[in-house]
């Protein structure tokens, strides 16, 4: 099934100067494309349902996280093919995701590896006839998906996660630590206190890398334990204050 809506719901907004009548639907599929070890590439699909033409930009950039944050750079071992299309209204383009070297020289032997997808909305040029047009206000959207990219078999490997809960600046904060070599990617966190239930947050909560940290906060929510979906499975969480 593909999950469209997840990936427009991860777009960030940009404002241009152009018609948001002429704003298109794009939609992105799938939202968490995965190379397997023996896959040299694997795709994911443009689709525009709006009624004018868009120009998208695609980029693979490397993924980590330092002191709880994405950090995003540039890297050689991912590349999209094309990096940039143009997707006529009602059309859907197919772009590549080729792996160039599975073990990129110089870099230490991991079983996964992280990366963003960035896609962009181009701004399209004015026609060479067109009217001039008074101020406007339109949408670019940039779509950021990830990709993990296995050098090992994937059911080899799995997250493993430690809790705490510490004093943050605007009152508790939990802290997730991932030991293991797969990344995990956290949804419906509810915390437990006195036998009650309370939603922290509905949704995805984040993702955590192998060997990093994410912060998360709680104000002054009770809790003696808690639970997330992580990879999709529940798990229980006994952070220590």
């Amino acid at each position: 099934m593909f999950e469209r809506l997840a990936a427009l719901a991860a777009a960030s907004l940009l404002a241009l100067n152009a018609s948001p009548a002429l704003a298109a639907a794009v939609v992105i599929w799938p939202v968490d494309p995965v190379l397997q070890p023996a896959e040299k590439a694997t795709v994911v699909w443009i689709e525009n349902r709006g009624d004018a033409p868009v120009t998208m930009q695609i980029r693979a950039l490397g993924w980590s996280q330092a002191t709880g944050n994405d950090v995003l750079s540039d890297q050689t071992e991912i590349v999209a093919s094309p990096p940039l299309a143009k997707v006529a209204p009602g059309e859907r383009q197919l772009v590549r995701l080729v792996r160039r070297n599975p073990a990129p020289i110089g870099q230490p032997a991991v079983a996964q590896r992280a990366y963003r997808l960035l896609i962009d909305e181009l701004p399209e040029p004015p026609a060479k006839d067109a009217a001039p047009r008074g101020p406007m206000l339109s949408v670019q959207m940039r779509y950021s998906i990830p990709l993990f990219a296995y050098e090992s078999a994937a059911d080899t490997i799995a997250p493993q996660l430690h809790s705490r809960v510490i004093p943050g600046r605007d009152g508790r904060e939990l802290v997730i630590h991932n030991t293991g070599a797969e990344h995990a990617r956290l949804t419906d966190l509810t915390s437990v206190s006195g036998g009650r239930e309370q939603v922290v947050k509905s949704g995805l909560v984040g993702y955590v890398l192998p060997g990093a940290t994410i912060h998360i906060p709680l104000a002054g929510m009770a809790t003696d334990a808690m639970r997330v979906d992580v990879n999709g499975a529940e798990q229980a969480l006994s952070p220590r204050t």
